[in-house]
């Protein structure tokens, strides 16, 4: 199988074009993009051979870009006749050292060969001038677009994107709509056909997004990993659909290999030519002015010509101290780093869904302009001159892409949300951008659609996104408020008054308020978090913050960044005020970090994120338990249904309790072996120390953020949810198991009874309780007669632990020796650990209807097998609050099932008189229905009762031998009754109950 490249080639240059002097910045930026990456990357287009590459090229153009191209051949023609009269002297100055010193501000002692090499290098830049000449000569831009367009070619798609690169997510929906559908416009005008696919710019979306562009007839569009919900490091990328969108998820662990990578990969290569050294800040003004070519004051000594004569030579190498460059060794080392990236390709296939089809999405301008030798590894990749030997004279097919239930908040920005898009620098720009939207007239005329072309260029992200940029802050914030003010002084009604947010990731949202200058102090924000239950609105808390402040444009912009929760809903309001700005947080996930070598680490620390969430928000202590549900889990109480659930699984756990650590210890019997399992509090050092058992091979962690992470196809919360600093972690599992379409098994309450669904897309066709249909249970009678023989009950003295595992550890022992045993258990966890049937308790029936079925079923485990084995839920001597020991859950389990024999479990601390006295209790029952019980011995779990801060639990303590010794002969001594040590002594307590038989 041989692996397909989909390589999407995001083309946009912000609107630079002028009509003042030239070589003045930024246009320049076009105009070095033309000659080194879009007029290649047309040739390359002419000579377009589609059998000689069996993937997909997407070039995407922005309006933005077209618009230029087609108007700038005049001015970008003087530029070349300048360039090309600096390139012609190049060439002569490079011929003699002296003359070449003469310009220098740095006089250099230079080899004969250095000024050969120097020569060449100068010789191909007034080549590549020449060719650029030619190329327009022969050619209109505009006609090579149209014929771009016009011609289809096989393996080819053409995409458009929104007018000025405006950044979707800002936008409100009917906004974000007209936007699609002006780029939509805007390409069909130029290319003369409909696009083959739509460039979210910064690949940033948001759910609605989809059915803006299926409503205007796009098919395609690229998302980073995040977009689909993925976070994993080992999650694939790939095609993916989504209704009758075909979803490009982009591979940014392979991106980084081309584009901002760590030093040590493509264009890091020593040999290849250096951006940053450019021959305007080597020499001298005066050179410039010998030329004749005009440098604006503001340029002079600085001046970018994208004539470069060094090269990378090293990532601790000081721009000062670079060697000189030598096209020949650059062009030589291409070639590796195409083999080298195919292999890349196929060490990575476990990373794509399909095993072959790699989708990389690049700004254009990475090749040929940025990393110089670009376009011919380029042509390399795409136009091979022979096809790889990897690559089978049939390729078959790709399958299908899967379908994506959903799509998800994302951007392929820094941490893969916004922060790097929307910051406290240009955060007014974006208050400016939403209070101008909130007065667009609808595009009904001519002139409100001259307003809303203005306003998709004051609205454009390319002055946002220079703000950070010192060296560009002040034209950018000029220009745009040159812009501002053109399209205020045009709106037919203007009032400056504007209350919004904006979500910069799942945790943070910027707060803004608009309104107009005074002398008093602008009016605090007052945050309230909503719920879905109206009747839990009021007790939620209202969180006053002082904002921001900036005067600019006439206007105060008040602005707040803060902590809230991911999908969580809010409202905002300004004191004094009542209206409300009603806004959701987005999907959950996790934003990530990459760091120089590559790797993505989490961009907050979980621990310390959740705490502050905590004390913001949670002061009252209500769980979000809803008050009406609507859905609800399927209820399973039989090894059969859930085995064809989990079967081969791998399951998540939550959390660390006696159930959990059941699941750990008996995991060779677990339908869904544990792979993974999660606790807010208990850590993997923690865990090991809690079972004495070293390292642990089953890992633990307390960090919801490792959620995400982890690999698993199950989950199953082991408790009901009981303390607030659980959420974090309950709502992070859901958003994985709604994501992944994973089944979810809760041993207890109804999960899908809490309010932690909102934005997800909840199957409950997927969800499992481990209960009794009340169905089941109202459909069984009483039988006439109950008295099973074959059947064995483990009860436990006092409160002591271990009746579950003794009757595991029984049951296998049992089964070794060749009994037939089957095996009720009381606790839930019992069915996902070869229990034939498995619940806490039938919900809502009578007790005489829970008893008439309990029977029923027991009567059917009991009548094809030699043993059935059951037990308490706690010791028979248990008083629970308010009432005696006859209501505590042992004594019923007991008096529906009337085994004949028992087991009672102690410990080494057990008091001698517990046993007596549970025999004693014991035998009071049986009397009392008319049955026989014997009880066959004790089973010692080897700890002591300890009671911890959550549950009573049975430590294992690893007690010594003599302590173990010492309870046994005082037990023995006291009660008439065998001790067998659990569990090494399991198959010996077997061999007794085989004598009762």
């Amino acid at each position: 199988m041989s692996s397909r490249l989909v390589l999407i080639l995001n083309t946009h240059m912000p609107q630079v074009l002028g009509e003042g002097p030239l070589l003045d910045e930024p246009e320049t930026w076009l105009f070095e993009a033309l000659t080194e990456t879009y007029l290649p990357l047309f040739r390359m287009m002419s000579r377009w051979e589609p059998q000689r590459f069996s993937g997909t090229l997407v070039l995407s153009f922005t309006p933005c870009l077209v618009q230029q191209l087609l108007a700038c051949e005049e001015r970008y023609t003087r530029y070349l006749h300048l360039l090309g009269r600096i390139a012609t002297r190049e060439l002569e100055r490079t011929s003699q050292r002296e003359l070449y010193n003469r310009y220098e501000k740095y006089p250099q002692t230079l080899t004969d060969e250095a000024l050969h090499r120097l020569h060449q290098t100068a010789g191909m830049y007034l080549r590549r001038v020449e060719d650029s000449l030619a190329f327009l000569k022969e050619h209109r831009l505009r006609d090579v677009l149209g014929q771009l367009g016009r011609s289809r070619l096989p393996g080819v798609q053409l995409w458009t994107s929104s007018p000025q690169h405006n950044f979707l997510p800002f936008f409100e929906p009917a906004t974000a709509d007209r936007l699609v559908a002006r780029g939509v416009e805007s390409f069909q005008e130029v290319f003369g056909r409909e696009p083959d696919g739509f460039w979210l710019p910064e690949c940033a979306f948001q759910p609605g997004l989809e059915r803006v562009l299926t409503r205007h007839g796009v098919r395609r569009t690229a998302l980073s990993l995040h977009g689909i919900g993925a976070y994993q490091p080992e999650d694939p990328s790939g095609p993916y659909r989504h209704g009758d969108l075909e979803v490009l998820v982009h591979d940014y662990r392979i991106g980084l290999h081309l584009w901002k990578s760590p030093e040590s990969t493509f264009p890091a290569h020593p040999v290849y030519r250096e951006f940053f050294r450019d021959l305007g800040f080597d020499v001298v003004p005066e050179y410039f002015d010998e030329l004749g070519v005009p440098v604006p004051a503001h340029k002079r000594g600085h001046l970018w010509t994208g004539i470069k004569y060094h090269a990378v030579s090293g990532k601790d190498v000081g721009l000062g101290h670079k060697a000189l460059y030598e096209p020949e060794a650059a062009r030589a080392q291409v070639p590796h780093h195409v083999r080298a990236f195919w292999e890349l390709l196929e060490s990575r296939r476990a990373s794509v869904q399909d095993g072959r089809t790699f989708v990389l999405a690049f700004d254009t301008e990475l090749f040929g302009h940025w990393w110089h030798e670009g376009v011919d590894w380029l042509e390399g990749v795409l136009q091979p001159a022979a096809p790889r030997e990897s690559i089978p004279a049939k390729v078959e097919s790709p399958p299908p892409p899967p379908s994506l239930p959903r799509l998800y908040y994302s951007t392929w920005g820094m941490d893969f949300y916004s922060e790097h898009w929307l910051t406290p620098a240009n955060c007014w720009m974006y208050a400016l951008i939403k209070l101008v939207e909130a007065h667009l007239p609808p595009p009904v005329d001519e002139a409100s659609r001259e307003l809303w072309r203005r306003f998709e260029l004051f609205s454009g992200s390319d002055l946002l996104f220079m703000m950070p940029d010192p060296t560009q802050k002040e034209r950018a914030r000029a220009l745009f408020l040159a812009r501002y003010e053109d399209l205020v002084s045009r709106l037919p009604a203007f009032e400056p008054e504007l209350l919004a947010a904006y979500p910069v990731d799942p945790f943070k949202c910027l707060l803004v308020h608009v309104m107009k200058p005074g002398d008093e102090a602008p009016p605090p924000f007052q945050l309230h978090r909503l719920s879905r239950e109206d009747e839990r609105m009021a007790r939620r808390r209202e969180i006053t913050l002082e904002p921001e402040v900036r005067e600019i444009a006439g206007l105060r912009v008040c602005f707040q960044y803060f902590l809230l929760h991911p999908q969580g809903r809010y409202a905002l309001r300004v004191e004094g005020s009542e209206r409300a700005h009603t806004f959701q947080m987005p999907d959950y996930g996790m934003p990530l970090l990459i760091a120089q070598d590559a790797r993505a680490y989490p961009k907050y620390d979980p621990e310390v994120l959740y705490r502050k969430l905590g004390e913001i928000w949670e002061g009252d202590e209500h769980l979000p338990i809803k008050a009406a549900p609507t859905l609800r889990s399927r209820h399973v109480y039989t090894r059969e249904a859930l085995a064809g659930v989990l079967a081969g699984r791998r399951a998540a756990i939550f959390k660390y309790n006696k159930e959990g650590y059941a699941l750990l210890r008996f995991r060779e019997q677990a339908l869904a072996p544990a792979s993974i399992v999660f606790d807010d509090t208990v850590s993997l050092s923690d865990a090991g120390a809690y079972i004495q058992a070293g390292a642990m091979s089953v890992p633990v962690s307390s960090d919801p953020a490792d959620i995400a992470l982890r690999d698993f196809d199950a989950i199953v919360f082991t408790c009901s949810l009981n303390f607030e600093s659980e959420v974090p972690h309950v709502r992070a599992l859901l958003e994985v198991a709604t994501r992944r379409r994973l089944p979810v098994i809760s041993l207890y309450d109804d999960i899908l009874y809490y309010d932690l669904f909102d934005g997800l897309d909840v199957d409950p066709e997927l969800f499992y309780r481990v209960a009794v249909p009340e169905q089941d249970a109202l459909a069984a009678q009483a039988p006439e007669a109950y008295q099973p023989r074959n059947l064995l009950g483990v009860f436990g003295t006092d409160t002591v632990q271990g009746k579950f595992t003794t009757q595991i550890y029984l049951r296998e022992a049992l089964a070794r020796q060749k009994l037939r045993v089957r095996h009720h258990s009381t606790e839930p966890t019992g069915i996902l650990l070869g229990a034939d049937t498995g619940y806490s308790r039938v919900l809502h029936v009578e007790l005489a209807q829970r008893l008439a079925f309990e029977r029923r079923l027991m009567l059917e485990l009991a009548g094809g097998c030699d043993l059935v084995i059951t037990g308490g839920q706690n010791g028979l001597l248990y008083t629970p609050p308010g009432a005696d020991r006859r209501a505590n859950a042992s004594t019923h389990i007991y008096e529906t099932f009337l085994p004949r024999l028992v087991v009672l479990t102690v410990s080494v601390d057990t008091r001698a008189e517990d046993v007596v006295a549970t025999r004693e209790y014991l035998e009071t029952l049986a009397r009392e229905h008319g049955v026989p019980c014997t009880v066959v011995g004790l089973a010692m779990m080897g700890g002591r009762k300890l009671h911890g801060s959550r549950w009573t639990e049975t430590w294992f303590l690893g007690v010594r031998d003599e302590v173990l010794e010492d309870a046994r002969q005082r037990l023995e001594r006291h009660t008439g009754l065998r001790v067998h040590a659990i569990p090494e002594e399991a198959d010996a307590l077997a061999r007794a109950v085989l004598t009762h038989l």
